[in-house]
């Protein structure tokens, strides 16, 4: 005979175990079944190892989604101040760096899964790991839940918590959308967002392994995008780093998703400097016959004395033989909106999240309660709602996971 509980929450990442101690909390048997030997398998990678698992910043207007205003009905209920509240009351201290983003006092990954865990232990929540949920059919009173191998599990409630596609070998395969899509539910297409890009660029080749500080803008059809600044990592394939990698979501959809061509990026390679002040720096040098793979000593990292004869090659193909000063205007034009045609992104091995999931227009706002299923929850990146880097994410799977465990 299977077991029977009031909740089952599909998914042992930081969205399920939310959802499974809040379900607990107010005196539901709770199940949860983790795919992997494991729980928060995914949790301890997240912001590098140190789990970035909140900003000062959290709005709704940090989210994209097919349902913008579900996010905002969430969060009213369990944002910034009750995620606080949340894990401190677990015994968690939490400290937020210059730019808003809120770690573990200890800077573990490891001290957030802790504290969960003993948390699920405490309230005596069932965990069953290495339970593939492959199938989920509605039974009598609820649902059944059948793994791979066979043991079956029957709720009063369910709650899909499995993820998106990204990062797989940390438990996230996509596998929920399948579930989900028994009941009817509808899935926008998932690509790959917070992704490196793919770029076809001799730069890209002889500046491999440079970083720099730059400021990156996403280009789809010849309309500008997001802009992020931040650090920029050549590489052999294209381009990646926090810049790179805060522009790739609409890059990424338009590319993977739509199937458009016209896609770029263009880089800001200084900054730091207006583009007046940086041609006379550049029209000064050239007036005192610096060489040319030395006008950007100081200005841009050594490295890039192999790619300046190229950009003044450039120029004057364009610009016919100007003088030192027209020469400087133009090549201080070209540091600063160096355009890089992107063909396609890096897989989801390398992608920090998912973009698309369950349409969340399907889900009743304030209560991630299914509309076409009565009894069916969702929470966590399964969902069509999309933060950026820096704690959203993760925001919005404590959130979400603590108001689907209600399950009202």
């Amino acid at each position: 005979m299977p077991e029977r509980f009031d909740v089952a929450v599909v998914g042992g990442g930081a969205a399920g175990l939310v959802a499974a101690i809040s379900a607990a909390r107010r005196g539901a048997s709770v199940a949860v079944l983790e795919r992997l030997p494991r729980l928060g398998k995914k949790l301890l990678a997240t912001g590098g190892g140190r789990a970035n698992l909140l900003n000062e910043n959290l709005l709704p207007s940090a989210y994209t989604s097919s349902d913008p205003e579900l996010v905002a009905s969430i969060l009213g209920r369990f944002g910034k101040t009750e995620i606080r509240s949340f894990f401190e009351s677990l015994g968690l201290r939490l400290q937020a760096d210059e730019s808003g983003r809120v770690y573990p006092a200890t800077n573990q990954a490891s001290s957030v899964l802790k504290v969960l865990e003993l948390e699920v232990g405490r309230l005596g929540v069932s965990v069953r790991t290495s339970f593939d949920s492959a199938a989920l059919a509605a039974s009598s009173g609820g649902f059944s839940i059948a793994s791979e191998d066979g043991p079956k599990v029957v709720a009063g409630a369910v709650i899909l918590a499995g993820g998106g596609k990204s990062y797989p070998a940390l438990g996230s395969n996509g596998s929920c959308y399948a579930l989900a899509g028994r009941f009817g539910h509808h899935v926008v297409a998932p690509v790959p967002s917070a992704v490196p890009l793919l770029v076809k660029d001799r730069m890209c080749h002889l500046l491999q392994g440079q970083k720099l500080r730059a400021r990156v803008t996403g280009i789809v059809d010849g309309r500008a995008g997001r802009t992020a600044e931040g650090e920029l990592l050549f590489t052999q394939y294209g381009l990646s780093g926090t810049a790179a990698l805060d522009a790739s979501e609409a890059l990424s959809i338009a590319l993977n998703r739509e199937g458009k061509k016209d896609v770029s990026v263009i880089v800001d390679l200084v900054p730091f400097m207006s583009e007046k002040d940086l041609a006379a720096e550049l029209s000064k040098r050239m007036g005192a016959a610096w060489a040319e793979r030395d006008l950007g000593v100081g200005l841009l990292p050594e490295k890039f004395g192999l790619v300046i004869p190229q950009f003044l090659h450039d120029v004057t193909a364009v610009n016919g033989d100007a003088g030192p000063e027209r020469k400087a205007a133009k090549l201080a034009e070209a540091f600063k909106a160096k355009e890089f045609t992107v063909h396609g992104t890096r897989g989801w091995n390398e992608a920090e999240f998912t973009s698309g999931g369950i349409d969340a227009s399907e889900v009743k706002p304030r209560t991630l309660e299914s509309r076409l299923r009565r009894g069916l929850y969702f929470a966590g990146e399964i969902l069509d709602v999309q933060g950026g880097r820096g704690g959203y994410n993760l925001a919005w799977a404590w959130a979400s996971g603590f108001v689907a465990g209600l399950t009202e």
